[in-house]
This record gives structure tokens, C-alpha cells and sequence, in this order.
């Protein structure tokens, strides 16, 4: 019994270009339900940051510098 490769004219993606293409994707939560707020439905992305958010407020020093470093970057490239 031999076993068939399956030719498709797509390219593999690499774990990396995979991940980045689910950011943009809808969050779905436990219940199944898309994440929203304010009535707006949120995608990963928007839902990690806020998350992130979330932490950062809630005292998470990680989570704080990260934000800090951000915004750090954002000064430093309105600059030039």
C-alpha cells in the first residue's frame, strides 16, 4: 500500500506566517460567542491588547513595561 502526496499549488506556511494570519481573525469566547465591545465585534489582535491592557492595570509589572516600552518605540519614531 503506498501512500499518495497531495500536490496543491499552495505554499506551506511557516508557524510564523500562520499565527499573523489569525490575528485578524474574530476572537471567540468559552461560550462561543464573538468577543465585542461596544458593540463592535474585537479580533485576536484587538483582544490581546486588551488584554494586555487589562493586566497592565490590574498591577502586572510585565505587562506595564511592555506598554512603557511601546510607547517608548512610538516617541522615538515620531521623532525622526
Amino acid at each position: 500500500m503506498s501512500k499518495k502526496k497531495i500536490e496543491t499549488d499552495e505554499q506551506p506556511q511557516t508557524m510564523e506566517e500562520y499565527l499573523l494570519s489569525q490575528l485578524d481573525t474574530p476572537a471567540y469566547l468559552k461560550d462561543g460567542t464573538i468577543a465585542t465591545v461596544n458593540g463592535k465585534e474585537l479580533t485576536k489582535q484587538e483582544a490581546i491588547a486588551t488584554n494586555i491592557l487589562n493586566l497592565a492595570m490590574k498591577g502586572d509589572v510585565k505587562a506595564a513595561q511592555y506598554i512603557n516600552s511601546l510607547q517608548m518605540r512610538a516617541k522615538m519614531e515620531r521623532k525622526k
